[in-house]
C-alpha cells in the first residue's frame, strides 16, 4: 500500500474546521498530463464533463458542462488546456486501472485516519473526482454532499472555504434540498466573501473541507491546475445527511400547518431519531403517492 498523506494530521478535526496539511501523490503517472490524455477517453463518456474556463462565482457549478461548452472534443479540450481556457471534471476515475490502486489506498488509509481520531468506525460512499483547468479558471461557489480532501497535483490556486452549518451562508432549507438530491440555484453573494478562510496552494498540498461547507477556488495564472478530491461519508455525516432529507420532506409535509423541524447539528439525538426515521417517512410518502394516483 502507498501512503498517501503525511503524518501528524489533526484527526480531531475532520469536519469541524478546515486544515491544510501535506499529500504524497506527486509523481503519480495517472495524474500528469500525459497520464490523463491518455486515461481520459478511455472512461465512460457521462464520467468526464468539460466546459470553457469558468470566470463567475455564480454559475451554476453542477451545470457548467451543459451551460458553458467550449465547442471543442475532449482530446482538443486535453491538448488545447495549457494555452486555451476550458475546465474539466472528472467523476469516479476509479473504473480505470491507472486509478483504481490509489483509490483503494486512499480508502484504506482516510478509514484508519478516521478510526485513529474517534470520528468514524468506517468510510461511506468514497469517491474520486479530478480537475483539470486553464490557468486563471474558477470553480464556482458551491457546497458538497460529502466531506472533502482536496490535494494539488499541479499549478496553484487560491482556495476559500466557509464555516459549515450557518445559515447565512448556506440557508438551513436550501443545504436540506440539495442533501435531498434536489436541484438547487447559485448561492454566492459578494457579501459572502467577508467569512472566506482561504488558503494558498501549491503542488502536494492537501486541504480538508469539511462536509457541506461552502467554498470556491481560484487558479494561478502561471500553469495548468491538476487537483483530485477524495469525497467520503463518515458515520456522523451520513447521519447529518439522513437526517437532512428527513427535514427536507418534513417541511413539505408541514407546511400547511406552519410547523418547522429543528436544523441538524443541534442535537446528537434529534439527528439519529430523524435518520433512524427516514426509511419510515420514505414507506409512507410511497403509500401517499400511490393513494393519490389512485
Amino acid at each position: 500500500m502507498s501512503k498517501c498523506f503525511a503524518d501528524g494530521l489533526p484527526v480531531g478535526q475532520w469536519d469541524r474546521v478546515p486544515f491544510q496539511f501535506r499529500h504524497a501523490l506527486l509523481d503519480h503517472p495517472a495524474l500528469t498530463i500525459e497520464g490523463l490524455a491518455k486515461v481520459l477517453p478511455e472512461l465512460p463518456p457521462e464520467r468526464v464533463r468539460y466546459s470553457k474556463g469558468l470566470a463567475d462565482l455564480r454559475i451554476n457549478f453542477d451545470h457548467a458542462h451543459v451551460e458553458h461548452r467550449n465547442g471543442m472534443g475532449l482530446e482538443e479540450t486535453i491538448e488545447t488546456i495549457r494555452a486555451g481556457n476550458s475546465y474539466i471534471a472528472v467523476s469516479d476515475p476509479e473504473v480505470h486501472p491507472a486509478f483504481r490502486g490509489l483509490y483503494e489506498d486512499l480508502c484504506r488509509e482516510m478509514t484508519a485516519l478516521l478510526q485513529e481520531g474517534g470520528r468514524s468506525r468506517a468510510i461511506h460512499e468514497p469517491r474520486i473526482w479530478l480537475f483539470i483547468a486553464s490557468p486563471n479558471a474558477i470553480t464556482p461557489f458551491h457546497f458538497d454532499r460529502y466531506s472533502n480532501v482536496l490535494m494539488q497535483v499541479r499549478g496553484s490556486k487560491e482556495v476559500a472555504v466557509f464555516p459549515n452549518f450557518r445559515p447565512d451562508i448556506v440557508p438551513v432549507d436550501v443545504c436540506e434540498a440539495y442533501m435531498d438530491r434536489q436541484a438547487i440555484e447559485p448561492l454566492w453573494r459578494d457579501e459572502l466573501e467577508q467569512h472566506a478562510i482561504k488558503f494558498e496552494f501549491r503542488p502536494g498540498d492537501a486541504l480538508h473541507i469539511p462536509y457541506t461547507s461552502g467554498h470556491y477556488v481560484k487558479n494561478g495564472a502561471e500553469d495548468v491546475s491538476i487537483s483530485l478530491s477524495f469525497f467520503f461519508q463518515t458515520d456522523e455525516t451520513l447521519r447529518w445527511t439522513r437526517a437532512m432529507q428527513f427535514n427536507h420532506r418534513w417541511r413539505r409535509w408541514s407546511k400547511a400547518v406552519g410547523l418547522r423541524p429543528t436544523p441538524v447539528g443541534h442535537s446528537h439525538w434529534l439527528d439519529a431519531t430523524k435518520s433512524h426515521a427516514l426509511p419510515c417517512a420514505e414507506a409512507v410518502s410511497r403509500v401517499a403517492r400511490r393513494l393519490r394516483r389512485a
